[in-house]
């Protein structure tokens, strides 16, 4: 059996996990980063086909303070493109380049629902008021991540007056916790108006959150080669400064006991410090606490149950079109990044009690019934389409265009479809009811010029990416995270029972993208460099 020993072994090549390996390897620590699937990125990659760019994973990244300051500390050098978010309901459509553009929202949805004037008034105002506190956490790059012994006039003239409003910002944070869904039906009597607010955000997403999002619309950006140039830059940079990364590398067993983790093939990596940038499901089923120390374990089999009893969050299913007209069309027609409703019903029940009962009675269902349920929730759901060639003209042939569609969906009942033996036809009908809906509406007869298409269901990032229930973000805020979750808390998040084993990524902390997958992967490493210093004390 082969045997090795490294000082720092992490588990998962995603975000979290390249990060974590790049900031320990440029600190000249042995690192050894191990990832089951073929490509480094996890659910940050991409792929070609004919020409055709095309993302996998998030449509354009948001900065957060986060990305790219800390990607300047590693000293990788990359080009951003603009990422103009727009936003769309039926024929009414208005770009977001500025917090002047919510006036423009709150015309489209009075125009839209005029009985609802008040209502809508209120509600902006509400948004304003959280957006603004948004703005507040977007103002400067994370203090955490940049120098400021260098610059003591900044310290003393902006980020102490900032740290006041940012303490300020999480209290008001504090009193918006509620889902948004409770709180938007205090204030407002339409169902559809409250849909079309809320239905591209997860389910019982923190009102503060999906509320004060339209500031964060104004965050996004796009890199030259399209988002899978970062995992890529990461990559380059783990190596460069002696890193190791080795792929088809699947953990079967982690024993805390003797640290170490052994892959499917029966090969030890024994480590000074395990990151795991996993899944956060598989880590405790497979953790071994054998030769514990009993307080120790019971901890471990707490956390394994609260982790185990807790869903993921709604997945997404994504469309891939190669289409024979040109970027400039879709230019026309909302842009490079658009979140489009082509109703302005809003999927009410359909994504509530018949979702349910779909999902815990399916059996009881015809093939009839569920087909129609899908074409039905594609009607009136909210998507989000992304057009690469629109921020870098290299990732579609001339006079072409790639085009992503994607809304959020159920993992059960993909899963469901596929027990059932209907999972070909389902993707079919899919692919065919959105081109449909989007060639009768914003794109017409755009049908008729589609080269290829392909789509990746929830089903499919669980498989390539491990990720339980098919989950992007994480946890489902429908029940309480079985992590932390408040701001201020964020280093804790990393922490594990274990006193030498360390959680990052999009499940170590709830909310979480990209850039909080990232900062969790650098306190990870923090931790361990402060235990290093601690040592060689």
């Amino acid at each position: 059996m082969q045997s090795e020993k490294r000082q720092v072994v992490i588990v998962g090549a995603g975000m979290a996990g390249l990060t974590a390996a790049a900031f320990l390897a440029c600190q000249n620590f042995d690192v050894l980063l191990l990832d089951k699937n073929d490509r480094v990125g996890g659910l940050v990659s991409g792929f070609e086909s004919n020409g055709f760019v095309f993302d996998t994973g998030p449509r354009a990244f948001v900065n957060s303070g986060i990305v790219k300051p800390m990607l300047k500390n590693l000293g990788i050098e990359w080009e951003f493109l603009p990422n103009v978010v727009s936003i769309g309901i039926e024929d009414q459509l208005f770009a977001v380049r500025s917090m002047q553009d919510l006036q423009q929202y709150q015309q489209v949805l009075t125009q839209l629902y005029p009985e609802d004037e008040a209502d809508i008034e209120r509600i902006i105002a509400i948004i304003a008021q959280l957006s603004q506190h948004t703005a507040v956490l977007y103002e400067f790059d994370n203090p955490n991540l940049v120098d400021l012994k260098s610059d003591r006039k900044f310290v003393f003239r902006k980020l102490l007056p900032w740290t006041f409003k940012f303490l300020l910002a999480l209290r008001k944070f504090e009193q918006y916790k509620l889902p948004m869904e409770d709180f938007l039906n205090a204030q407002a009597a339409n169902p559809s108006l409250i849909d079309i607010l809320i239905q591209h955000f997860f389910r019982r997403t923190p009102t503060y959150f999906a509320l004060g999002y339209f500031y964060v619309y104004l965050d996004y950006f796009y890199p030259r080669g399209g988002t899978r140039a970062l995992s890529r830059l990461l990559k380059e940079k783990v190596l460069e400064c002696g890193g190791e990364i080795r792929l088809k590398k699947n953990i079967v067993e982690i024993i805390p006991a003797e640290s170490k983790v052994i892959d499917s093939t029966g090969c030890e990596y024994h480590y000074d410090s395990l990151i795991w940038a996993a899944d956060l499901k598989t880590m405790y089923r497979i953790l071994n606490p054998a030769r514990l120390e009993a307080k120790i374990a019971e901890k471990v089999e707490a956390e394994a149950q609260r982790k185990q009893s807790a869903r993921g969050a709604e997945s997404v299913f994504i469309l891939y079109l190669a289409v024979n007209r040109p970027p400039e069309y879709f230019r026309q027609r909302g842009g490079e990044h658009l979140f489009y409703t082509p109703s302005r019903r809003g999927l009410g029940a359909l994504n509530q009690q018949v979702r349910l009962d779909l999902t815990q009675n399916f059996d009881q269902k015809s093939k009839e019934e569920v087909f129609q349920w899908l074409q039905d929730y594609l009607r009136f759901n909210t998507y989000e389409i992304s057009i690469p060639a629109l921020r870098d003209e290299t990732l579609a042939p001339a006079g072409q265009t790639g085009v992503m569609v994607s809304c959020l969906f159920d993992y059960q009942i993909v899963k469901n479809v596929e027990k059932a033996g209907w999972y070909d036809e389902f993707k079919e009908a899919f692919e065919a009811g959105v081109i449909r809906i989007l060639s009768e509406s914003i794109y017409q007869d755009f049908d008729a010029d589609i080269l290829f298409r392909s789509s990746a269901t929830p089903l499919t990032i669980q498989r390539t990416c491990g990720s339980s229930e098919g989950a992007i973000t994480g946890w489902s805020f429908e029940t309480p995270p079985p992590v932390v979750h408040t701001l201020k808390d964020i280093p804790k998040s990393v922490r594990t029972p274990l006193a030498n084993v360390y959680q990052a990524g999009q499940w170590a902390y709830s909310p979480a993208g990209v850039p909080i997958a990232m900062l969790t992967g650098w306190y990870a490493t923090q931790d361990i460099l402060k235990q290093a210093k601690k040592k060689s004390r």
